[in-house]
């Protein structure tokens, strides 16, 4: 089974974008393959603009984020397992949903969707 985290993350960005907001993703920059610049990153983690006009050649998919973007006007890759994706919200407001990161290792399939419903928390 695929992680539905993914087409969440997709449906809130849409839905922000939708409704006038400027969507960020929160990243959990210590798992690994999160390529970003680490000198931006404070307390493991790192939010980001990921609305159209901030960013280039973005891609969502079932596994991967992945966008230009610039920081101090130095274009970067950003790169990121969806597991990574600890948040989305709106930047000026409380406007969002935050979850912990995904460790497929340990998910246990039997019951995916009770783990699911006990980690995420719907932030007003």
């Amino acid at each position: 089974m695929t992680s539905f985290r993914s087409y969440l993350v997709d449906a809130l960005i849409r839905w922000l974008l939708d409704n006038d907001c400027v969507p960020h993703v929160v990243l959990q920059c210590d798992l690994p393959n999160v390529e970003v610049p680490q000198e931006f990153v404070r307390d493991n983690r790192l939010v980001l603009n990921v609305a159209p006009s901030a960013v280039c050649n973005y891609s969502l998919t079932k596994s991967t984020l992945a966008f230009d973007t610039c920081f101090d006007g130095i274009s970067h890759r950003i790169s990121a397992p969806v597991g990574a994706i600890v948040g989305v919200c709106a930047r000026g407001s409380s406007v969002g949903m935050m979850f912990e990161p995904e460790d497929v290792s340990k998910v246990d399939l039997s019951d995916v969707h009770a783990q699911a419903r006990a980690k995420f928390q719907v932030v007003e």
